[in-house]
């Protein structure tokens, strides 16, 4: 007779074990992994939430205790609900206009203009001996004083062509060898109709007003609690490539308590999508959307340039989003967004938390291909995070629609965004 692990003193069992490294681990992953055995547990009905998080939280403080690196994880285990507000994108201009002159040169890239503020993405050269950050990820990492400075002209006068006159200041900026790029926020809305701005002096011309793109939201059809679950830890990589040790983990304590057997059909399916999603090829047999999402991960022919969205949604399970600009590459491109409140966009290293990503962020075109993109890190405040997402395989260079797809348990929306408009060489 096969006697099997009960389900709570397995997650405990893995908790003492990841004391008794005693700080000596991994500890991006050590949390991580205890974590996932208790998502496993509850998905396969064994093993009540509460409970779960009562054993984490009690080993979470205990880790914190004997050792520093649990202490980066307790404030995510014990955050109050933040309610949220309405996002908008009345408009977004993609300019790349250029003004001023020497060390204070830069560049007017793009520009939102939304209910409650305006949002300038300038670049430019960093002036002799002023220093930089190390290597930089991304166009905007919000990280207030970055490089232990601030961007040149890290405030400005920006007034519109109503004689809206606002301040502007950088909330958050980056820089990599000799450029530094910084998102500036006006202290008033400006003009969304406006055909210029005026910055420091300077009058920059802007791109005729594009027509926003059609918006809907959708329920999403429930899926087996533990199929969904296993799917989410492949999702949860945030990479094509690599081991995938987390599933293995959730893998392993589903058999140990008799959740599974080694000869379930949907074990060897879930192994297949796993393989074929962090082999970075396309496996035999595979289930959609896995075998279209596969289809494009070994190309590199994407279209190159940038195309404004400027397209907001009121509500995905709770989360206002606003998608700001398309940034195609040839191996992958880059969404600009913001979510409120901003869990979404902040939940990088998880540490003993139950709770994955409430979104993900899928989005196909008109050719079939299916895309998903991870979470390129953000910065703000739980009531409002701004950052990227990052797709895994690059856009079909014959594609001429996009719809972006994030997802939550229970709904979905859909942004159909023209690709007319994308801008640089074809």
């Amino acid at each position: 007779m096969t006697h099997f692990a009960d389900p709570e003193t397995y997650l405990r069992l893995a908790c003492e074990r990841l004391l008794l490294t005693d700080g000596q681990g991994n500890g991006a992953q050590d949390g991580p992994q205890v974590s996932v055995i208790g998502r496993a547990l509850i998905a396969a009905g064994t093993l009540e939430e509460d409970r779960a998080r009562s054993v984490l939280q009690e080993y979470g403080v205990a880790t914190m205790l004997r050792n520093q690196r649990g202490l980066r994880h307790m404030h995510l285990m014990f955050r109050e609900p933040v309610a949220g507000k309405r996002l908008s994108a009345q408009r977004v201009a993609v300019c790349d206009q250029e003004f001023g002159d020497g060390d204070l040169g830069r560049t007017l890239e793009q520009v939102v203009f939304a209910d409650d503020a305006a949002y300038l993405n300038l670049s430019g050269i960093m002036p002799p001996g002023a220093g930089g950050g190390g290597a930089f990820m991304g166009r905007i990492t919000m990280v207030r004083g970055f490089g232990g400075g601030r961007p040149p002209g890290h405030a400005l006068s920006v007034s519109d062509d109503r004689g809206t006159v606002a301040s502007a200041t950088a909330g958050g900026w980056g820089s990599g060898g000799q450029m530094w790029n910084a998102r500036f926020t006006t202290n008033v809305p400006l003009s969304a109709d406006t055909r210029w701005l005026e910055i420091d002096g300077a009058r920059l011309d802007l791109p005729p007003r594009q027509p926003s793109p059609a918006v809907r939201v959708e329920s999403v059809a429930r899926d087996d609690p533990l199929r969904s679950m296993l799917h989410q830890e492949i999702l949860g990589t945030g990479h094509r490539h690599g081991p995938q040790g987390l599933l293995e983990v959730a893998i392993d304590a589903l058999l140990a308590t008799g959740r599974l057997e080694d000869a379930d059909p949907m074990l060897a399916e879930i192994r297949r999508i796993a393989a074929a999603f962090t082999g970075g090829a396309p496996g035999p047999n595979l289930p959609e959307p896995w075998a279209s999402l596969t289809r494009r991960f070994a190309q590199s022919d994407g279209p190159v340039g940038t195309c404004a969205i400027g397209a907001a949604v009121n509500s995905v399970d709770g989360y206002s989003i606003r998608f700001d600009t398309l940034r195609s590459q040839e191996d992958s491109f880059t969404l600009d967004v913001a979510v409120s409140p901003g869990l979404p966009l902040l939940m990088r290293f998880p540490g003993f938390d139950l709770q994955r990503s409430p979104l993900d962020w899928w989005a196909e075109d008109d050719r079939k291909n299916v895309y998903l993109c991870a979470n390129g890190g953000g910065g703000g405040s739980s009531e409002l995070a701004q950052g990227t997402v990052h797709s895994l395989a690059p856009l079909d260079p014959e594609a001429t629609e996009l719809r972006l797809l994030p997802t939550g348990t229970q709904e979905r929306a859909v942004v159909t965004l023209g690709l007319g408009q994308l801008r640089g060489p074809s």
